[in-house]
């Protein structure tokens, strides 16, 4: 997930149950309006609450159009001299923080990366996502003992609403790790989150297919060590749009779907209003008790509980995380997080 204001403090609320059956990765990127890059990393540090995490750098964001020196120190970390060294270095000062493997051509690189990988001693994880290259990728596979003995491969289809396009490309991906590697562990990973809503006045169940995939490949490699994974009830960053004023929504995960309620475009009564038809649901009281569920529970027409929709994404992907992660969330009042 990206490390984000939205994604960073949704984690940061689970609570600590939740966290150790949990493990995220975080795509980092220079925090909005930071001078320093290592604001993210506190960031990133504070919500994870000393539990391990993977730390991966986004790519999207290399070399972005920005003056700070946030940008500059975050572009630093893509040198692949030495085997990425910069990255490593910044990682070593990262309690908990497990690599992602930098994409490199050179075979000279990769050798002086497994390196550096070897010497910060916590895993690898190697992320292979769905319409983007991985350099080296079969001789990766090749290489066998010296990768380490806990390297996790990510199996990402990424996002999209069709689901065949996800096995296509899910199944080939798992099957040719497998047969290199028949005790690695596969996080097989996808998102089906809906990228729209304008056919949703009040509420509609939108089905998902995260489940369904990991179902798919768990029955076709019954032997393999396969993990779940998913993008926490987030899709792309949509561009273009915008004009209108987008109505009043919230959401409430479920394990293989999602309630959606949003507001009348021509008559938005607020988020108090979609809060309280979500908490009025049936679907309501099987969601585990959790930060986000108490805030759909908080919100009303006073600017309590969600109020916007960077809040209301942030209290979905709580939800998510919670429910996906099969935690008994029974926690005593006074070990919650504190809420803000």
């Amino acid at each position: 997930m990206k490390a984000a204001v939205a994604e960073i403090e949704a984690y940061r609320n689970l609570y600590p149950d939740v966290k150790q059956l949990t493990f995220p990765i975080f795509k980092a990127r220079p925090w909005q309006n930071a001078n320093s890059f290592q604001l993210t990393l506190d960031k990133v540090a504070d919500a994870v609450g000393g539990y391990p995490f993977g730390l991966a750098l986004d790519g999207t964001r290399f070399e972005h159009v920005n003056r700070k020196q946030a940008q500059a120190e975050f572009d630093a970390l893509f040198d692949h001299r030495d085997g990425f060294s910069a990255y490593y270095r910044a990682l070593a000062n990262l309690p908990g923080a497990v690599p992602v493997w930098m994409p490199t051509k050179s075979h000279k690189e990769l050798v002086a990366q497994i390196a550096n990988v070897d010497k910060l001693d916590r895993g690898l994880i190697v992320h292979q996502k769905r319409g983007a290259a991985l350099p080296q990728f079969a001789r990766l596979l090749s290489l066998r003992s010296p990768l380490p003995h806990d390297t996790v491969f990510v199996a990402d289809a990424g996002w999209s609403r069709d689901y065949q396009a996800l096995e296509a490309w899910t199944l080939p991906v798992v099957e040719r790790i497998n047969l290199a590697l028949p005790e690695a562990e596969i996080a097989v990973v996808s998102s089906s989150f809906p990228s729209s809503f304008r056919h949703i006045i009040g509420h509609r169940e939108e089905i998902g297919t995260e489940r369904v995939l990991f179902a798919t490949i768990r029955q076709r490699f019954n032997r393999a060590n396969l993990t779940y994974g998913d993008w926490g009830s987030t899709r792309p960053s949509l561009t273009g749009g915008g004009g209108k004023r987008i109505p009043s929504r919230v959401d409430l995960p479920r394990p293989t779907s999602w309630d959606i309620f949003r507001a009348d475009p021509e008559n938005d009564l607020g988020f108090g209003e979609m809060a309280w038809a979500a908490s009025h649901h049936p679907s309501f009281p099987l969601t585990p008790s959790c930060w986000g569920k108490d805030m759909i529970l908080t919100t009303d027409d006073k600017q309590n509980g969600i109020n916007s929709r960077p809040s209301a994404a942030k209290v979905r992907l709580n939800i998510h995380m919670t429910l996906q992660s099969g935690a008994d969330t029974t926690l005593p009042l006074d070990e919650a997080p504190y809420q803000d």
